[in-house]
């Protein structure tokens, strides 16, 4: 016969080891679908909208959308290996929508989540300031 001590935990146990298996949803800040790792300028950009990344630093991600658009994405902590890396997979939405990616995961697998996502102002491509070409 038990006692009442070990017939308590008898039960606890296995209720407590599901509750530890059970599956925890991720953040919601990273729970996107993930692209492959891409190099910039690749062929794959495409489908997710891009076209060529470039990443001046640890902090700043610029990316080129199929549209000629640039994109500044910051992110909240720095992304440690980021500008040395040459390949990135992409944190998405469905459809993929630039303003809406929500960060990236270096090969490595560390995860960079973005604070913001701007576009940036870019100036017409026109003839230099002042600059009139003559036609003889």
């Amino acid at each position: 016969m038990k006692t009442p001590l070990a017939w308590k935990l008898g039960w606890l146990v296995p209720a407590a080891l599901v509750a530890c298996a059970a599956h925890h949803p991720q953040v919601a800040g990273t729970a996107g679908k993930v692209t492959p790792q891409m190099r910039p300028g690749s062929t794959e950009l495409r489908t997710y909208q891009l076209v060529d990344w470039i990443a001046p630093d640890d902090r700043t991600l610029i990316v080129n959308s199929v549209d000629r658009s640039l994109f500044r994405a910051s992110f909240k902590r720095q992304c440690t290996g980021l500008r040395l890396v040459d390949t990135i997979a992409f944190i998405v939405q469905t459809p993929p929508q630039v303003e809406k990616y929500q960060g990236v995961v270096l090969p490595d697998g560390t995860r960079c989540a973005f604070t913001s996502i701007t576009r940036l102002e870019t100036a017409p491509a026109h003839a230099k300031d002042g600059a009139a070409t003559e036609h003889p």
